[in-house]
């Protein structure tokens, strides 16, 4: 793991990172139809460390789909369908930490895409 941390709009201070009027509209849409689904089960807010541990059990979940799985051999379709559930769990959570903090999930990607071309990696 690399200890260098990037920060994502040292210009703004993190600002345009922010989901807010600027925000593609798809996303905004998602996150508030999440915030509804939230409220409608009468689940509460979680914390952020609440978030990050269901979110790492989420990407365990999507890693043991691999488990024994021959790096070779193509997932089947009932593999792929659990791969596809799993990874939306995943962007839920993703999500529901952006929300907390209030982040644009699309503009963290688009800004750390940004950074990443310009870097290089020893091999």
């Amino acid at each position: 793991m690399s200890a260098q941390i990037h920060e994502l709009d040292p210009e703004n201070h993190g600002a345009k990172l922010k989901l807010d009027e600027t925000s593609a509209p798809e996303i905004r849409q998602m996150m508030q139809a999440l915030v509804d689904f939230r409220r409608k089960k009468g689940w509460d807010e979680s914390n952020l460390k609440d978030l990050a541990i269901a979110l790492t059990g989420e990407t365990n979940e999507v890693l043991d789909i691999f488990k024994w799985h021959p790096e070779t051999e193509p997932l089947s379709e009932h593999d792929l369908a659990h791969l596809e559930e799993e990874l939306a769990d995943v962007q839920i959570y993703v999500y529901d930490i952006c929300l907390s903090l209030g982040l644009d999930p699309l503009k963290l990607v688009q800004a750390k895409h940004k950074i990443n071309q310009g870097r290089t990696w020893s091999e």
